[in-house]
């Protein structure tokens, strides 16, 4: 009797307890895995990672190499630059051709501006009366005339010396009235030959 009366005590001590795990069991999801499969799950991550490591330093020394060949090539690129010195200009001597350019440019100018200030002229004519008629006149340089010339100097105080021959006309009109003299038609009465002597002194011509 006392050995089924503890039979029974002890399968009463046991059910709570195996419902316990039962029901805990469930909740949890434990799974039972055995020490060694534990190793073998932990190894296998690290392999992978092992794995993966060359190739990213694989990456990194693909990237830099460029970068270096870069900064390699940069100073290769600077180039040395040198100045050029322009040669000297030699100083070029004037020329007689030179000298007399200069003297025809003078005489040129010369002439239009004795057109413009002799009195009377072709703008500014006189006009006198004489006798039944009236004449107009006035007086002009003949640019067609000009002609230059250069000598040497034989003298001090001058390099060159210019001559400068020109022909200074009058011309007349002559009419019943002064307005048709004034109007009609003028032919030379008078020339006279002109010579001009200037000299040419520390490269110009003075007049």
């Amino acid at each position: 009797m006392k050995q089924g009366r503890i039979a029974m005590a002890a399968k009463a001590l046991t059910l709570p307890v195996t419902l316990a795990l039962a029901l805990t069991l469930p909740l949890t999801g434990a799974v039972c895995v055995s020490p060694a499969g534990a190793a073998d799950t932990a190894a296998a991550p690290q392999i992978q990672q092992t794995k993966k490591a060359p190739e990213k330093a694989t990456d990194k020394t693909a990237k830099a190499a460029p970068q270096k060949s870069t900064q390699s090539a940069k100073p290769a690129a600077k180039t040395t630059q040198v100045a050029k010195v322009a040669p000297a200009k030699k100083p070029v001597g004037e020329t007689i051709e030179d000298v007399h350019n200069k003297l025809d440019t003078l005489a040129r100018a010369k002439l239009r501006h004795m057109n413009e200030s002799l009195r009377p002229c072709q703008t500014r004519k006189d006009v006198v009366q004489n006798g039944n008629e009236f004449v107009a006149r006035y007086l002009a340089v003949d640019p067609d005339s000009l002609s230059t010339d250069v000598h040497d100097a034989q003298g001090p105080g001058a390099k060159y010396v210019g001559l400068i021959v020109y022909h200074e006309q009058e011309y007349e009109s002559r009419a019943a009235t002064k307005e048709a003299a004034l109007t009609g038609d003028f032919a030379v009465v008078k020339a006279r030959r002109v010579t001009e002597i200037i000299r040419y002194d520390k490269g110009k011509w003075i007049d």
